[in-house]
């Protein structure tokens, strides 16, 4: 009976063994590598025309495969992406229904995107997903990568955006001094800030331009989106005035923020170089004028 037992149990470890080894097998056999391209496309256009562009493909993986195209939309939610399922623009967008690639194979694929002539005015958001099209009984671990699409339609577009919160410290001590600010877009379309951080010293003059939005991020409507800039230098000491200039569309903000920077590494040198000069250097002035008339008598009594 004993015997019977450890059978079972050995037997149970083989088959589980077994059971993760094919797992994982064919987990790696069906992995499918895939290239998508552009990661972004903007369109401007007005109701009733029809968007035409392509996205290129490449099969990455030693097999050959096929790919369909799933549209949906998206919206961004306290700083994260959203993707939303059937939205009503996805009537809009024709694609080929599969998209057949060899091994290490690329295309160009054909997207036409039918706006209506009644489309809002405003950004309509989707996302075209490449997504690995697995056969009917077959085992795979679907991949998809997708291509951000947005779309402002002609009309009464409303911009209005503004930096509605900024983190920035009073006093700093050290580079780099970071910003964090909120731009938020209370319009009906997307915006691409743009524009620059204006670091001037209390005599006005210009320390250093950054760009607040060096990477092109969009904000959608009704959002907000949080963005960080990072001021650096070899020195700095005293009062400073940091000028937010946003541009969007044709409009524009501005928010100033002033802060004081004190370089303890310098605050230490001027320490130092006060403490020698009350302390000090009288001393050694002292001692030396003492020298000089010390040296002077001496000459004099030589000569007489």
């Amino acid at each position: 009976m004993k015997n019977y037992k450890n059978n079972s149990i050995i037997y149970f470890l083989l088959v589980s063994i077994f059971y993760l080894l094919a797992t994982n097998l064919l987990a790696t056999n069906f992995v499918f590598a895939l290239t998508v391209g552009p990661a972004k496309l903007e369109f401007i256009t007005d109701p009733g025309q029809t968007l035409e562009f392509s996205l290129f493909v490449r099969n990455d993986s030693d097999y050959d495969n096929k790919y369909q195209i799933i549209v949906e939309g998206f919206t961004e939610e306290g700083g994260e992406r959203k993707y939303i399922e059937n939205p009503p623009e996805v009537t809009w967008v024709e694609t080929p229904k599969d998209i057949f690639l060899k091994a290490k194979e690329d295309k160009n694929v054909p997207i036409k995107i039918n706006v209506p002539k009644d489309a809002p005015p405003g950004g309509h958001f989707l996302v075209l997903w490449v997504s690995t099209k697995p056969e009917g009984g077959q085992v795979a671990i679907v991949s998809r990568v997708g291509s951000l699409v947005f779309i402002n339609v002609s009309g009464n577009a409303i911009y209005k955006a503004y930096i509605s919160e900024l983190k920035a410290p009073k006093f700093a001590w050290n580079f780099p001094v970071k910003f964090s600010y909120v731009i938020k877009n209370e319009g009906n379309t997307y915006i691409t800030p743009k524009g620059d951080i204006e670091i001037k010293n209390i005599f006005g003059r210009l320390i250093a331009d950054l760009p607040i939005n060096p990477r092109e991020l969009q904000v959608l409507p009704n959002t907000s989106k949080n963005f960080e800039q990072e001021w650096k230098a070899n020195f700095a000491l005293g009062i400073y005035k940091a000028i937010f200039n946003l541009e969007y569309a044709n409009s524009r903000d501005s928010l100033t923020h002033w802060l004081i920077f004190i370089d303890l590494k310098a605050l230490i040198i001027i320490l130092l170089i006060l403490i020698f000069a009350i302390f000090f250097l009288p001393r050694l002035i002292k001692k030396y004028n003492e020298w000089i008339i010390k040296k002077y008598t001496q000459n004099k009594n030589i000569n007489e």
